[in-house]
């Protein structure tokens, strides 16, 4: 702080790390704007850490921004920066849910730092919202946070022309931080008040901040409050309207246009086999030995559901003319009908009264497929590699179907919160109006559904009602089990329920047949239908294999799913007695096929060997990359060539951005749009060689040309300065042959140069940040004018201070010369 005689102050900056007022203020509006932006991802996360993780990537990339600003440093040292920050930081913050190992920058914590932020984006997309807040999916809210505060503070500082274009470039990239986080979120916005009026608010504050900052820096102008107060008032009340007048132009719906509707889940439920194939590995074999068959054996305990509850195992909703299958998408129209990532907590919007589970696993279960009751809000696995299972865990909103791919084992335990929704039949239920297509092969229901259909009605589900009446009066069981019931062969293909089912003299077969051609019928009919399997959880709620059943569901016209249970289509009544199958006559074109083999079921009759296997390999590749970084090569060498060889590679690298850079701007001075700005480049070029040799060249406004080339060690200095001051002050607009002759001649002037220092000195130079710094160190030509006999008029002469200076630049340049070492 200065006084004058005047009393007059002069306000000083203490030092210059310190911002400024002006970026005080595009300090707080980055990170309001980061903030709003990064609340985007409220709907894609539980809790709030992902708020507190990117606003410290956004505090920590302004922070950088701002230092390396004032150390006069290039923009790329403070994208490098805050990219060595992000992989360092990057552990502790967002994979503490990993284990203590991924706190520490080592190998696996960086790779699985930089595999969340290449292809976390397409797990969060193919996730079902919101996934864990504590998870390593927080790096993608970390690096968002870094890229708003990057965005921000850089795009505030940048120099352009056009000081409209200066206020609006910041503004304008919180925008787009924003658009990006609202593409990546949920189709409903988590706060259209926060996102919408709020940003838009604070953008306009700033937007109106910087114009007249921008204004009164070119032609001047004062504060005025009244206009302050007045711009507020407006802000406020174009926040305030923005709301309500946007949904009067777009309607009430709030879905938008999101990332999510755009990708497909990579997951295909479709590979995996039809656990209704293989039913009768649940049938009494009544003494037959068969190690697949668990009918005695216990498929698991349940706790915390009352008896008579239904646990559903799978759900089949695509008839594919061969079985029943889970599929993606079957359902008409948009619905979350897809096998989905989803996290430990879900969003079912399903209703119903709440329940409290846990599973155990027993010994006859093993397979992909998941036991669960009803929609599920949240599930947590407790035993085992809990943690891998909950990474591949995938679950269908639509069929409340869940599977882990890896496989469930016995003595796998699990709880999980669900409600239970009312699905009971009644008569006031409605059937749905939306009709599916029968489905290709089923062509054989459409003559039995009309037969048994005739005296119901025109009411849809009364006529699927009737159908099934007809089911359980003229049918009769069978698991095909002993030796006058082996006619009737497992399976629900299109031979096996037409020729063999419907259309046979007697209607034959257990839960497998019954349940697929319920399903069928009431398709046909118009109700849509799908096929379930699970069982029906008896006292003391220990299930085997012989509670296991199929039953079906019906879609109402609200779009609830109602159960048809397996009683009210199936018939308990043994067939009667049969003759031999030898001696059973056939006609030479009717010969039914060989008992066929049903695919492998979820129990994985066949795909047991597969799941070890797979198993087994994974272990043992995960085991060999735990010893060895680097596979095939000893552990040590991993270790050099992470501790020493990372390292290397990032001196590397932050060593030839500072060579491109500068090789960047010798092109733009080269490629100047005139050609005396292609000489002033050039000559700039010699003198920044020089200075980045170590060479103490004179620098400031006031120097001339001819002054630098005193202290450029340099033969031909003197007459490249007068060169380019003939054709840059002479009384002609210079040629550009001209400008690219005297380039070539600076070129060769550089080499020489260089090969006058040994190799070390030219390897500095050409990595050296000092040509690269602000030049603010040129103050104007200091000189005393003392009047000569009263004279003002009389002849300047230098100040002592600048004949000190020039001095002090003459002994600097001795002192090089004496100490230059060629190689």
């Amino acid at each position: 702080m200065s006084t004058s005689a005047t009393g007059t102050r002069t306000r000083v900056r203490r030092h210059a790390l310190l911002p400024d007022r002006h970026s005080w203020v595009d300090i707080g509006f980055t990170l309001a704007l980061s903030a709003v932006a990064l609340t985007a991802f409220g709907s894609s996360f539980t809790g709030s850490a992902y708020l507190a993780v990117g606003l410290l990537g956004t505090v920590i990339a302004v922070l950088v921004t701002h230092l390396t600003r004032a150390a006069g440093w290039p923009v790329i040292s403070a994208v490098v920066i805050c990219l060595v920050l992000f992989f360092l930081l990057g552990g502790p913050l967002c994979l503490r849910s990993l284990g203590d190992t991924y706190t520490l920058p080592g190998s696996g914590t960086l790779a699985r730092v930089a595999d969340q932020a290449v292809f976390g984006w397409k797990d969060l997309l193919t996730t079902l919202p919101p996934v864990d807040g504590d998870g390593p999916l927080l790096v993608l809210p970390w690096l968002s946070g870094m890229v708003a505060g990057l965005v921000g503070s850089v795009l505030a500082h940048v120099t352009v022309r056009r000081a409209w274009l200066a206020a609006l470039l910041p503004v304008a990239g919180m925008t787009v931080v924003l658009s990006g986080a609202i593409l990546l979120g949920v189709r409903h916005p988590q706060s259209l008040v926060v996102q919408g009026t709020v940003f838009t608010g604070l953008a306009l504050a700033w937007l109106a901040i910087r114009a007249r900052r921008a204004s009164a820096a070119v032609h001047g102008g004062s504060t005025s409050y009244a206009r302050v107060v007045g711009a507020v008032v407006m802000l406020g009340l174009a926040a305030l309207l923005a709301q309500p007048a946007s949904a009067l132009l777009v309607g009430d719906d709030s879905r938008r246009a999101v990332a999510r509707s755009w990708v497909e889940p990579p997951f295909d439920i479709g590979r995996y086999p039809s656990p209704l194939a293989g039913f009768r590995k649940y049938v009494d074999l009544k003494g037959q030995p068969s190690p697949a068959n668990v009918y005695d054996k216990t498929l698991l305990d349940i706790e915390g559901v009352p008896a008579e509850t239904r646990v559903r195992f799978a759900t089949m909703d695509r008839y594919d003319g061969m079985v029943w299958g889970a599929t993606d998408d079957a359902l008409p129209g948009p619905a979350d009908d897809s096998f989905q990532r989803v996290s430990s907590t879900i969003d079912n919007p399903a209703e119903g009264e709440e329940v409290d589970a846990t599973i155990t696993l027993g010994e006859g279960w093993s397979g992909v497929w998941l036991p669960t009751v009803g929609a599920l809000r949240s599930l947590d696995f407790e035993t085992g590699d809990a943690r891998a299972k909950a990474e591949v865990f995938r679950y269908n909103l639509a069929t409340s179907t869940a599977v882990v791919p890896t496989g469930m084992q016995p003595g796998d335990r699990y709880s999980f919160t669900a409600v239970e929704p009312d699905d009971a039949l009644t008569e006031e239920t409605v059937g749905s109006a939306d009709l599916t297509p029968l489905p290709p092969g089923a062509a054989f229901v459409q003559g039995p559904t009309e037969k048994w259909t005739e005296d119901a009605g025109t009411d849809p589900m009364d006529r699927v009602l009737a159908a099934a009446e007809h089911l359980r009066s003229e049918g009769k069981y069978s698991d095909g089990v002993g030796r006058t019931e082996r006619i009737y062969v497992a399976g629900h293909s299109a031979w096996r329920l037409s020729d063999e089912f419907v259309n046979a003299p007697q209607i034959v077969g257990n839960d497998e047949q019954y349940a697929a051609t319920m399903a069928l019928v009431a398709n046909d009919i118009g109700v849509p239908a799908r096929v379930v399997l699970g069982a029906v959880v008896p006292e003391g709620g220990r299930v085997t294999g012989k509670d296991v059943s199929a039953w079906v569901e019906l879609r109402a016209a609200d779009g609830t799913w109602k159960t048809l249970p397996t009683e009210a289509f199936m018939s308990d009544t043994p067939p009667a007695d049969q003759v031999p199958e030898t001696n059973t006559p056939m006609s030479g074109t009717v010969i039914p096929p060989p008992n066929p083999i049903p695919p492998p079921s979820d129990a994985g009759e066949q795909s047991d060997a597969d799941l070890k296997e797979r198993k087994a390999t994974r272990k043992k590749k995960a085991e060999e990359d735990e010893d060895s970084i680097i596979p095939g090569l000893p552990s040590w060498v991993g270790l050099v060539a992470t501790y020493v060889g990372l390292p290397l590679l990032l001196a590397a690298l932050l060593l030839a951005a500072v060579v491109g850079l500068k090789a960047w701007r010798r092109h733009r001075r080269r490629s100047a749009a005139s050609a005396s700005a292609r000489f002033v480049g050039a000559w700039r070029e010699l003198v920044d060689h020089a200075r980045d040799l170590g060479q103490p060249v004179p620098l400031g406004p006031t120097v001339t040309r001819r002054e630098q080339s005193a202290g450029i060690v340099s033969g031909r200095a003197g007459t490249l300065a007068r060169r380019a001051d003939s054709f840059v002050f002479g009384p002609s607009t210079p040629e550009v042959g001209a400008a690219a002759t005297y380039w070539e001649s600076v070129d060769a002037e550089r080499r020489a140069m260089s090969r006058e220092v040994g190799r070390w000195q030219r390897f500095r130079a050409a990595t050296s940040l000092r040509s690269l710094r602000r030049t603010t160190s040129g103050r104007p030509r200091a000189v005393d004018r003392q009047p000569a006999d009263g004279d003002p008029t009389s002849v300047p002469t230098p100040a002592p201070g600048r004949v000190r200076g020039v001095a002090r630049r003459l002994r600097d340049l001795a002192d090089w010369r004496s100490r230059r070492t060629p190689d």
